[in-house]
């Protein structure tokens, strides 16, 4: 085991869990006719995911003006933030996102969570810090935006 790093034990299948025990990854290379390889961030202190919903909603006269409502779509959004890790893939390969535009600016995202199951989707990854005070550790932070629907897979 290489000194730094914890390995999860166990596959955690009752009860709360840290979200230290997830793995974040990020797809660092594949082409059609290889696997994808995902690469864990070094130096990932925090992923914050959320879904947004859209709730459309109505008053109608059969029921009594009370309202009415359904949910016709979802959005997966959220941010990141470490220090910067030079030398480790998957904090490079995010870090080379920080200049680009367009679909130069989208990643695969992977997250293990302890019970087995995972979770992927493409986003728009858009780095946000570059620098901070002279006592700080160089950031690695950003904001991401998920494209179309993500694919969850339960634990088996």
């Amino acid at each position: 085991m290489k000194k730094g790093k914890v390995k999860n034990m166990a596959t955690i299948s009752v009860g709360q869990y840290a979200v230290s025990n997830c793995k974040v990854k990020i797809k660092t290379s594949a082409t059609s006719s290889q696997t994808a390889v995902y690469s864990e961030i070094a130096d990932l202190e925090e992923m914050s995911l959320s879904i947004e919903n859209n709730t459309e909603s109505w008053y109608s006269i059969n029921d009594g003006g009370w309202q009415n409502a359904f949910l016709t779509g979802k959005a997966l959004s959220g941010s990141f933030s470490g220090k910067r890790t030079l030398g480790d893939t998957g904090n490079d390969y995010l870090d080379g996102l920080r200049y680009k535009l367009g679909k130069e600016a989208e990643a695969d995202w992977q997250i293990e969570f302890p019970d087995g199951s995972k979770l992927e989707f493409t986003a728009v990854t858009a780095l946000t810090d570059i620098l901070g005070s002279a006592t700080d550790v160089a950031p690695l932070s950003g904001d991401i935006t998920g494209k179309g629907k993500p694919t969850f897979t339960p634990a088996s």
